[in-house]
């Protein structure tokens, strides 16, 4: 079983929020033209998953566009808990992006720090700068910071979680 230490710049969770949100990564402008985007990978997100990892190593500041489609459940056997891309109209204080919708596709950049082994447990520990964002259906995003694209849903109980999300990640030329 893998574990992962994050560190937050000493500037804390508000400083990593405004540089993932505003100017530095996350939502931009309209939807780019088709001749200024290349496609980079399609692939599914389970909605049971986790993190899943797309193998994208992204630069800071790398413009993509990525699109999704697909229907999940938030709690197997219960119809009010199934949604799209863009999650449901309900928000709690324990999932990834708090502000966003739950069950909403969401992205994270982890800038591997280190990997090491607990000598105790002989479990591996990865330590991490990471950056969450919301993306939802679709999202113009420009990398918060230089790491691993990873796609998720805006839960943390995933484990009764069903479905999957089909997600198209574009990389955007720059202007």
């Amino acid at each position: 079983m893998k574990r992962s230490r994050i560190f937050l710049p000493a500037l804390g969770w508000a400083a990593l929020w405004v540089a993932a949100f505003a100017g530095g990564g996350g939502e931009s402008g309209g939807p780019p033209q088709e001749a200024d985007q290349r496609a980079v990978l399609t692939m599914t997100v389970k909605a049971d998953a986790g993190w899943v990892d797309t193998g994208i190593d992204v630069a800071q500041g790398e413009a993509m566009t990525i699109r999704a489609s697909g229907q999940i459940t938030l709690q197997r056997g219960n119809p009010a808990a199934g949604c799209g891309p863009e999650g449901l109209d309900f928000v709690t204080v324990q999932q990834p992006v708090a502000d966003r919708n739950l069950g909403a596709l969401i992205g994270k950049v982890a800038q591997l720090i280190a990997v090491r082994v607990d000598e105790d447990t002989g479990e591996e520990i990865r330590d991490e700068i990471v950056s969450v964002f919301h993306i939802g259906a679709e999202s113009d995003i420009l990398a918060p910071i230089r790491g691993r694209l990873y796609l998720g849903v805006n839960e943390n109980v995933v484990r009764d979680n069903g479905g999957e999300f089909t997600v198209s990640i574009f990389r955007r030329d720059q202007p």
